[in-house]
């Protein structure tokens, strides 16, 4: 995937959780087309099975902290 459509699914991940992207959001897009990590990973933690964009990990972080793991979503 492009770094136009890793941002575009971002957003509409970003939508559908109620949350919103962070000023970090287009260096990760970034960061995972150049990469070829897909959104079911995460690019700071990949290693990490369990943790990917809006896993529940993410979710749970979002609620305690406000922002995830990667500083890409921010609960509003």
């Amino acid at each position: 995937m492009t770094k136009d459509e890793i941002l575009s699914e971002m957003k509409l991940i970003a939508e559908e959780n109620g949350v919103e992207l962070t000023e970090n959001a287009e260096k990760i897009a970034s960061l995972r087309a150049k990469m070829g990590i897909g959104l079911n990973k995460c690019v700071c933690d990949k290693d990490n099975p369990y943790r990917g964009c809006i896993s529940n990990i993410c979710k749970k972080e979002l609620e305690d902290y406000k922002i995830c793991h990667c500083k890409c979503f921010k609960k509003v």
